[in-house]
């Protein structure tokens, strides 16, 4: 039995030691390095970006995206951005529609684009009389926010960054 013991940690050993890294490429890895639109000012991270806003505190909404300082593009503008309550029908192809342009050629230059709106301009937008909400035990939720931008830099290449997401607050 202990023979046998010692031929299973050597076989086990034998093929840890026989195994290398494939190239197994993760989606970290297939990001553009000189393109990489990423957003600086948001306050949760739940896979995509969550900045926070509040009806009380007037609703104002900023997104700020930034390119890689070593990369040798920089914005031209924000060219579109796509806009809706989360769980919509809302993606990354299917914002490009007027319905759901929000705002559109918002000049950019440099390494940061920043675009600025409310939550009174969104509720406009959307032809809303209040953001949407549920209440639970007395407790009211409101509905996130979903954007969705597509930039053009420099070089005339567009991009469309992950969305970003804003939290209201009461």
């Amino acid at each position: 039995m202990k023979k046998l013991s010692y031929i299973a940690s050597f076989l086990l050993l034998f093929v840890a030691a026989a195994c290398t890294k494939d190239d197994i490429v993760s989606i970290r890895d297939a990001q553009a390095t000189d393109n990489a639109v990423t957003f600086t000012n948001f306050k949760y991270f739940e896979r995509i970006p969550i900045g926070e806003t509040s009806i009380s505190g007037g609703g104002a909404i900023t997104i700020t995206m930034t390119l890689p300082d070593a990369s040798p593009r920089s914005f031209k503008e924000i060219t579109q951005v796509g806009a809706s309550t989360i769980n919509a029908s809302l993606n990354q192809n299917t914002f490009k529609t007027a319905a759901n342009t929000l705002a559109s050629k918002i000049s950019a230059s440099g390494k940061t684009a920043t675009f600025t709106t409310t939550i009174a301009n969104y509720l406009a937008f959307r032809k809303l009389a209040a953001m949407p909400s549920t209440t639970t035990n007395g407790i009211v939720t409101y509905s996130d926010m979903q954007f969705f931008f597509l930039v053009t830099l420099d070089d005339n290449t567009t991009v469309v960054p992950v969305e970003y997401r804003v939290r209201v607050r009461a």
